[in-house]
């Protein structure tokens, strides 16, 4: 069985059309890791600083490979990473360690 890729892109937030002013969304990326995890890496945690710089000291190919592997593209439409693509690592690597689990949304409701 081929395991299910979703598209990092797809979780990017839509444009606001709002015409009365000032916009006050979360950063792009931000709103992203929300979409994607329902929540963000807790950098002030020691283990998710640790997590980010094992995922920055790594060869940028080798963490696109193992985003994909975990069921994350995190390319754009160009084949280059989408901005806060190392964040998602980050929180896969998290998932992976146990460091952080998805809850099933559905549930809540």
């Amino acid at each position: 069985m081929e395991k299910k890729i979703i598209r990092a892109v797809d979780y990017l937030p839509k444009p606001n059309n709002d015409s009365d002013g000032e916009d006050f969304r979360l950063p792009t990326s931000d709103q992203m890791l929300l979409n994607l995890f329902g929540e963000m890496p807790n950098y002030s945690n020691q283990q998710f600083e640790e997590l980010w710089q094992e995922v920055f000291d790594a060869d940028d190919a080798d963490m696109i490979t193992y985003c994909r592997e975990q069921g994350v593209d995190i390319l754009g439409d160009r084949d280059i990473p989408i901005d806060g693509w190392l964040d998602i690592a980050v929180m896969l690597k998290a998932i992976e360690r146990g460091l952080l689990t998805l809850e099933d949304k559905a549930d809540e409701n």
